[in-house]
Formats: structure tokens, C-alpha cells, sequence
């Protein structure tokens, strides 16, 4: 079977959203983008979401994201997480870093 693979471009405004968290840039953050994953002669084909990896020397958090949503998601896509919920959780890091 022939794939097409799409390598899309990670959403400048999520990258600042999450840049503008106070000492967030204390941490190590990597940005994946996504992929549209074409099966071709065929109607099917998936969406690999974005991938934004926040981790200390410990612990990481896996957020999700989408194109065309603004929304970021947890690693099993249970629950929304908003950027005040984001801004707790990056202060729990940075406070494992400096005990």
C-alpha cells in the first residue's frame, strides 16, 4: 500500500502561548510537528498531532496539538489543558529543579 506523508508546520501561536509562561524557558521544550498520513487510491488517512515535550531533569509532560485548534491536549487525549492548568504544571517542574 502507498503512503503520502504531509510534514506540517508547528503553529507559531501555540509556540507563543506557551513562551510567554513566566521561567518556562528554565525547562528543556521540544516542538514535533505533525503529519498527514495519506493512504493513497483510497478515502483513508490519519492526522499525527503536533508534539510539544516540557521536561526537567525528572519529569516531562506530552501535550497534543492539532491544526486548526487552539486547544492543548494531554498524552491520551482525556482532557483539555488550558494554559493556566499549563502554568501550574510548569511551576511544579521548575520547582523540583531548584530543591
Amino acid at each position: 500500500m502507498n503512503l503520502s506523508i504531509e510534514f506540517l508546520e508547528f503553529p507559531l501561536c501555540i509556540k507563543n502561548k506557551i513562551l510567554r509562561i513566566k521561567n518556562i524557558t528554565k525547562l528543556n521544550i521540544e516542538y514535533i510537528a505533525g503529519k498527514n498520513i495519506v493512504f493513497n487510491n483510497s478515502n483513508l488517512g490519519l492526522n499525527e498531532p503536533h508534539k510539544i515535550i516540557i521536561s526537567n531533569n525528572t519529569q516531562k509532560i506530552v501535550l497534543l496539538c492539532y491544526d486548526n485548534d487552539s486547544n492543548l491536549y494531554n498524552e491520551d487525549l482525556s482532557a483539555t489543558i488550558t494554559i493556566t492548568e499549563l502554568t501550574k504544571i510548569i511551576n511544579t517542574l521548575l520547582e523540583e529543579i531548584s530543591n
